[in-house]
């Protein structure tokens, strides 16, 4: 399946990992050319060539789902990887 689902805990209030939440994924997009959009609402959007999905904040978790086009299935351990990586140096 093209798709990347991560749960990752968090021991923060909302705002303070909302902007850890928008700090890793500016580091994210800036490798894969990803659009961000954020509702204020504890949601992140992203977008880009191949990948899309979306960062939802909650109380104590993090739960980023993405959907992957063709080529970049390709990468999805790589890219799962990633994710998770940068989750755990910021949370």
């Amino acid at each position: 399946m093209n798709t990347i689902n991560i749960s990752h805990s968090h021991c923060y209030d909302k705002q303070t990992a909302c902007s850890k939440a928008d700090e890793m994924l500016e580091e994210i997009a800036q490798k894969y050319g990803l659009s961000i959009e954020s509702s204020g609402d504890g949601e992140i959007i992203f977008s880009g060539s191949g990948i899309s999905g979306n960062v939802e904040i909650k109380e104590d978790e993090i739960l980023l789902f993405a959907k992957l086009g063709f080529l970049m299935a390709a990468m999805k351990p790589i890219i799962a990887s990633e994710i998770q990586k940068k989750l755990e140096s910021k949370f």
